[in-house]
């Protein structure tokens, strides 16, 4: 057990192999040129466009996520984040859908960007270079909003405006291929060549990914990568910025969220690129559906069954919901997202693999079967967390790149379906509880894996909860927040171990370390706070969440007939819905999409609990009632 225990540790506590990156240099990288152009997707890159075609074979690229401030980012917006290096927002614009015009009351814009507290600081690119002696030119409308002067000539940083591509058909492919000339009258003039999908287009109002292209010494042929995603091939917007001041060996802004683009690994073709934004666009479509309906229709089979008293088929249908969420991440493994109907197949997918699930778990004593399949979708997220989370991007239980909150380790969304199947699978088990406990902790906060710090501090108490009812020891508010105390020195041990790493290889915890050092951590933490209000109080579905999590509690404390009868065969499942309950309580506080955790525990809990319930009902041949 011991060396168990130094091996986990010693795993997560390891730096992460050093990321590939080029040399950057100067001032052969020099002049850097940025070309910004509005709506510009890898499926408007092939034979019709020969210059971005080859720049994409030559340099290096990513699938850029142009997330600023607004869920739909329009030219504007991207502009004014590009010459940030942070998500910004632009006052004054038509959107839904994104309008042509730019705004021309700067005054408005930068109290906006306060109010939104995202510690954007307008025109940080130029001033940075600015200080150096440098200067940033500008030509466009757009470039001169993100903080380059018109007309001037010399500079060692160039932003470039291109008309966008927008529309369907022969009209998006004119489009295109005027964007192509555009480029292709400045590669030559250039040391290095960013090209950019800056935004959506004008008439846009859905949200998608956009070309991204390094061409130039600093990057070799590949796929792009930044520590802002840790994930290739994707990249940011808000990262051109810090790439740029870093082609020119200029220090980055504190203010500046984004981090360096760097090149490495096989290259990607737009086909490729294509394709992940088809997902990234297709995940974002059919997310709500796929939850209505997998809900609805389980509910509703539910009803019918115990209406029919055909209870034992009832309790596979409650499995099969249980056992549905962790399909949905083995889902991506299928094409589903380039289906002509990819709702329906990718509910086909879920139905066919949590079917065998069930099928597999079925049989056993009282908590086998529900604990079975917990266990199926707790070690779903484990092994995907190891192994890279690529299960996770995209997945209707999982983030999504166009939002762009997290795009590696673990989210809000899969964190509270990972605490409650961890927790109730360890309860069914009854056994190795710490070990379940220290295993799933080292994977949810490593900086290498999970990288997370409220799934820390939610789980390392509910584990000692769990294991403490478990052993009939007394539980007492002393020694929760004893545990409370212990989870906050995990998550430090785990940010100190990050942070020690260098800083392209950082995750959000080692980069939080050093904003603690450099004093702006402050902004952070409002920020988050400030987004945990604004989604609690969303909705009306939102805002009455911690009363239906206080419900929850409160039955599981005070059951009705038929679950109190469960409880008393097992007690074991009282105590794993107690530890889901605290877990879920404590992800909703620390975590800034904190609401996600204890929603989806519910839908974890829930119709395990029910088929727990209808087990006991049915091994005591008493006719069963959910309603009792």
């Amino acid at each position: 057990m011991r060396r168990l225990l130094l091996l986990v540790l010693l795993l997560t506590l390891l730096p992460a192999a050093p990321a590939s990156a080029s040399t950057f240099c100067l001032p052969e990288c020099a002049p850097v040129v940025v070309v910004g152009v509005p709506g510009l997707r890898w499926s408007d890159v092939g034979p019709a466009t020969p210059t971005l075609q080859r720049l994409s074979r030559e340099g290096a690229v990513g699938a850029l996520s142009v997330k600023a401030v607004p869920a739909v980012s329009c030219p504007a917006d991207g502009w004014l984040t590009l010459g940030a290096g942070n998500r910004a927002v632009a006052a004054g614009i038509v959107r839904e859908p994104c309008g042509t015009a730019l705004p021309g009351d700067a005054a408005a814009s930068e109290q906006a960007n306060a109010q939104e507290r995202e510690g954007a600081e307008l025109g940080a690119l130029r001033s940075a270079v600015a200080s150096q002696g440098g200067c940033v030119s500008a030509v466009g409308a757009g470039a001169e909003l993100a903080g380059g002067a018109a007309a001037a000539t010399g500079c060692d940083v160039r932003l470039h405006d291109v008309p966008p591509v927008s529309g369907e058909g022969t009209e998006r492919v004119a489009d295109a291929v005027a964007a192509d000339r555009a480029v292709a009258a400045l590669v030559e003039g250039a040391g290095t060549l960013l090209v950019v999908g800056l935004s959506e287009a004008p008439g846009d109002r859905t949200a998608g990914l956009h070309v991204a292209i390094a061409h130039g010494a600093a990057f070799e042929p590949g796929v792009l990568h930044s520590a802002s995603t840790g994930r290739t091939p994707y990249v940011q917007l808000v990262d051109v910025a810090p790439t740029v001041l870093e082609l020119l060996t200029l220090e980055r802004p504190a203010s500046m969220t984004g981090r360096t683009w760097r090149s490495g690994g096989e290259q990607s073709t737009p086909a490729e690129l294509a394709d992940v934004a088809l997902l990234a666009q297709e995940h974002k479509r059919v997310t709500v559906p796929f939850f209505v309906v997998l809900l609805a229709g389980e509910l509703l089979l539910l009803l019918a069954l115990v209406r029919s008293r055909r209870f034992e088929l009832a309790e596979l249908v409650a499995l099969g919901g249980v056992a549905a969420l962790g399909a949905t991440y083995l889902a991506n493994l299928v094409p589903w997202w380039r289906s002509p109907v990819p709702l329906l197949t990718l509910l086909a997918v879920v139905l066919v693999i949590a079917t065998a699930v069930v099928a597999c778990a079925r049989r056993g004593p009282l908590l086998r079967p529900a604990g079975l399949v917990c266990a199926f979708v707790a070690g779903v997220l484990v092994v995907d967390l190891v192994t890279g989370a690529h299960l996770q991007m995209s997945s209707v239980a999982g983030y999504s790149p166009l939002v762009a909150g997290r795009f590696a380790g673990i989210g809000n969304v899969a964190f509270g379906v990972l605490a409650a199947a961890a927790l109730l699978a360890a309860a069914a088990a009854r056994r190795g509880v710490l070990v379940v406990g220290l295993v799933v902790v080292a994977v949810d906060g490593a900086p290498t894996w999970g990288s997370d710090v409220g799934g820390v501090l939610a789980l390392v108490p509910a584990f000692v909860l769990l294991a403490m009812l478990l052993s009939g020891r007394r539980v007492s508010l002393l020694r929760l927040a004893l545990a409370g105390v212990a989870g906050a020195a995990v998550v430090s041990a785990f940010a100190l171990a990050d942070w020690s790493r260098a800083e392209q290889d950082r995750t959000h915890l080692g980069r939080f370390v050093q904003d603690v050092a450099d004093g702006t951590a402050g902004t952070l933490l409002r920020r988050k706070a400030d987004a945990v209000l604004d989604l609690l109080f969303a909705s009306p579905v939102t805002a009455l969440l911690p009363l239906v999590v206080a419900a929850a509690v409160w039955l599981v404390v005070r059951p009705p007939h038929a679950l109190a009868q469960a409880v008393d065969q097992a007690p074991a499942w009282r105590a794993g819905l107690l530890a889901t309950g605290l877990a879920s309580a404590v992800g909703f506080a620390v975590n800034d999409s904190g609401p996600a955790v204890p929603a989806m525990a519910l839908t974890v809990a829930v119709p395990a609990t029910i088929a727990v319930v209808l087990r006991a009902r049915r091994s005591t041949e008493e006719a069963p009632s959910l309603l009792a």
